[in-house]
C-alpha cells in the first residue's frame, strides 16, 4: 500500500532553547537527516509547519496547520488532510538517527484492521514514530474540535496495534543499535548526547548499519 510520510517540524523547542530541527549533527542538520531516510521509504513526504521559511531549503512539500497551536494532533491532523494515501508514517524532527529499515518494519505491521501501528518500547509507547490510517481523521477532527489534545486520549479512541522490541528484525540483529532509532532530543543535554551517539560511529546506509 503507497503511504506517505509525515514529519513534523512545528514544535517549539522550549526545553531546548534553540529551533532542534535545525541543529547540526555530523554534517547536516537535524532536520535533513531525518527527511533523507524518510524518502528513502516514500516519495510522498509532507513537513508540517507554521514557518515554511525556515524549511524551504529541504525542497519538500511544506503543510502549515490547519489547527494552529494544538501540538502534534494539530500536525497530524494537517498532515492527514493534505495527502493523498491511505496509509502514513508520522515522525517527528526531534529523532535525529530514525532509519528507513525501522520504518519499513513498522509499516510491515499495518493490518486492515487497525486505525494505527505504535510501538513500545522499554515499555513506553511512540506515537510520533508510528503509523496512522486515514480512518483516523474523524475521530482526529472530533478530538480537536472538544479540545481534547492528549495523544493518550485520541489514542484510546482508535484501534491501535501495538509491536514491541522482539517483533522488529532490526532488535534482534543488534538492539544496541536499535535503541538509538528511537532516541529524541529535547534538552541540550540531549542534543551533545546526540552528537556523542553519532561521533561513534552510526551510520545508517540503505537500512542497515555499521558500528
Amino acid at each position: 500500500m503507497e503511504s506517505t510520510m509525515l514529519l513534523l517540524a512545528g514544535g517549539k523547542s522550549s526545553r531546548m532553547g534553540v529551533n532542534k530541527a535545525l541543529l547540526r549533527i555530523g554534517d547536516d542538520v537535524n532536520i535533513s537527516r531525518v527527511a533523507s531516510e524518510l524518502t528513502k521509504v516514500s516519495q510522498n513526504v509532507l513537513i508540517i509547519t507554521n514557518t515554511f521559511d525556515d524549511y524551504r531549503f529541504l525542497q519538500l512539500p511544506l503543510i502549515a496547520d490547519l489547527h494552529k497551536d494544538h501540538g502534534p494532533l494539530g500536525g497530524l491532523h494537517a498532515g492527514l488532510t493534505a495527502s493523498k494515501t491511505n496509509l502514513h508514517f508520522l515522525t517527528a524532527c526531534d529523532m535525529p538517527f530514525v532509519s528507513a529499515a525501522a520504518i519499513n518494519e513498522i509499516i510491515g505491521n499495518y493490518q486492515p484492521a487497525f486505525d494505527a501501528v505504535i510501538p513500545e518500547i522499554n515499555g513506553r509507547i511512540q506515537p510520533l514514530f508510528a503509523v496512522y490510517h486515514k480512518s483516523c481523521l474523524p475521530v482526529l477532527a472530533e478530538c480537536l474540535m472538544r479540545q481534547e489534545l492528549k495523544m493518550s486520549h485520541f489514542l484510546d479512541k482508535l484501534a491501535v496495534k501495538i509491536i514491541k522490541e522482539n517483533d522488529f528484525k532490526l532488535y534482534h540483529d543488534d538492539p544496541e543499535y536499535f535503541q538509538h532509532l528511537f532516541f529524541n532530543m529535547n534538552t541540550m543535554e540531549d542534543y551533545q548526547e546526540a552528537i556523542h551517539i553519532n561521533q561513534k560511529g552510526l551510520h545508517i546506509k540503505d537500512g542497515g548499519h555499521e558500528l
